[in-house]
């Protein structure tokens, strides 16, 4: 059976939607699923044994840059992927739905009362209900397996095994900042929100806390900044150089531990069963609890979910705890 899986954006939700691929194999094992995914992100797919292919589109760049014949080029791009028996639909946008409707005339999506653009759902042939209040890897996996006529427990997800890949050759650039020694302590102090973002001085007394060796990683001008002012005021930390996806995933992985907030690298540790401690401020929490991934949320302030009032002492005890 040829299975098309359409999630083109962000990070953090391909991740999640990734989650249902040894679902869908354990159930299916003879099965081929192809992903499409925007290019900026698609490289988070890369060397998955579970993906007969990934399908790296630019229909973002393609808003910004119009021209006919990029338009041309992507119709191409994905019309050479061929046909497919299904295609799943994770995303719910009206460009997500069109993807799906040029790959296959069998498509399953979210039902449009659960979607951000309601008029995606008139390009499915069936849609699905799944209960919305689900933490995101289990929403998507219920539409995954439903449209494959299957069911499936939280608790496979739960237990699931790690599903991110990459080359040994990605992770030499940053193999000599690793300290055999001592615990490698990874900080994602920077997220797509300023609102989500722990401040920069509570990551200078973690480290101080910590006193082990901690690495920032940085994918801005503006997140380098900050993790240069975490390094500049702790001895422990030392910076990351500016990795692509498949180094920031051999990185990761080769943590003891994770700290950061609600985004994409953050993710990635509880993807591949990393100890991490996952700061949640205005955002509910989007990942599950685990014996290796903790999660802490923030206390309200004047009605405010205000992740600064997080308490660095909370994280220590957390993180002494993962490391040992």
């Amino acid at each position: 059976m040829k299975i098309a899986i359409v999630r083109l954006t962000s990070l953090g939700d391909i991740i999640f939607c990734m989650a249902a691929l040894q679902l869908i194999k354990r159930r299916l094992p003879e099965s081929s699923i192809t992903w499409f995914a925007d290019r900026k992100f698609a490289d988070i797919l890369d060397y998955n044994p579970d993906l007969a292919g990934v399908v790296k589109i630019d229909l973002k760049g393609l808003k910004k840059d119009f021209s006919t014949r990029k338009l041309r080029d992507e119709y191409r791009r994905i019309s050479l992927a061929g046909k497919f028996d299904l295609v799943i639909d994770l995303h719910g946008l009206v460009k997500s739905a069109f993807v799906a409707r040029m790959i296959g005339r069998k498509t399953v999506g979210f039902h449009r009362s659960m979607i951000k653009e309601p008029l995606a759902a008139l390009f499915y042939q069936r849609t699905l209900v799944v209960p919305g209040d689900a933490m995101p890897a289990y929403r998507y996996a219920q539409l995954a397996m439903a449209a494959l006529g299957f069911s499936c427990e939280e608790e496979e997800l739960k237990t699931k095994q790690p599903f991110l890949f990459y080359r040994d050759e990605d992770g030499a650039i940053t193999r000599d900042l690793f300290r055999p020694g001592r615990k490698n302590v990874i900080f994602v102090p920077g997220t797509s929100a300023a609102e989500k973002n722990y401040p920069w001085d509570k990551y200078v007394a973690i480290a101080e806390g910590l006193r082990q060796n901690v690495l920032v990683c940085h994918g801005s001008d503006q997140e380098y900044a900050v993790a240069c002012a975490i390094a500049e005021r702790s001895s422990s930390v030392s910076l990351l150089p500016r990795l692509n996806l498949n180094q920031l995933k051999a990185a990761i992985s080769r943590a003891d531990l994770v700290i950061g907030g609600d985004t994409g690298p953050t993710h990635i540790a509880w993807a591949n069963n990393v100890p991490s401690i996952t700061l949640f401020g205005p955002t509910p929490p989007c990942t599950y609890v685990t014996k290796v991934n903790r999660i802490v949320t923030a206390p309200v302030a004047q009605g405010v979910f205000a992740i600064r009032d997080i308490d660095v002492n909370t994280i220590l005890s957390l993180a002494e705890e993962l490391l040992q």
